[in-house]
């Protein structure tokens, strides 16, 4: 008992780290893809969404992974309550599960890489073209921001 009463914080933090990791390596096996979006695919689709809209602000990355987090986690607990009530076999079945990935087209697989081949065909040094578009990029850049510097500069004169 004395050793819980001096221990008692670094036990309860422990805890939810214990917790934490379990969830983290539970995701980290869990199908990534599937056609019905089962598991945890349909909390990183939302938790991708509105990492977009935050435009790296650390503060907003960091509550999108919290809620994400946690909606991981409440997909657990799902699935701990699902077995209990004897509505599946596992308590991990509703995550851990054999993914059901779409039906592929061999036609259109065969024209999308005839396609890329002949993309390949007509660039053959892709950096060198994505190197010429950044300089160019900046060029534009460069230009853009004098062009807006001497209207300015012309407007203050009139006034």
């Amino acid at each position: 008992m004395r050793f819980i009463k001096h221990h008692w914080f670094g036990l309860i933090i422990s805890l939810f780290m214990l917790a934490y990791l379990q969830v983290f390596v539970l995701v980290l096996f869990a199908p990534r893809y599937d056609e019905q979006k089962r598991g945890f695919i349909p909390c990183t689709e939302i938790m991708a969404e509105e990492l977009i809209f935050c435009d790296n602000s650390p503060w907003c990355m960091l509550k999108t992974i919290g809620k994400n987090t946690w909606c991981d986690t409440k997909v657990v607990a799902r699935g701990i309550g699902q077995w209990l009530k004897g509505e599946q076999k596992t308590p991990w079945a509703n995550y851990i599960f054999e993914p059901q990935l779409p039906q592929q087209n061999t036609e259109t697989e065969v024209e999308a890489e005839e396609s890329l081949q002949e993309f390949y065909e007509q660039t053959p040094d892709i950096e060198a073209s994505m190197q010429n578009l950044r300089k160019l990029n900046r060029e534009l850049e460069e230009k853009i921001k004098k062009q807006e510097e001497k209207e300015k500069s012309e407007y203050e004169q009139q006034q």
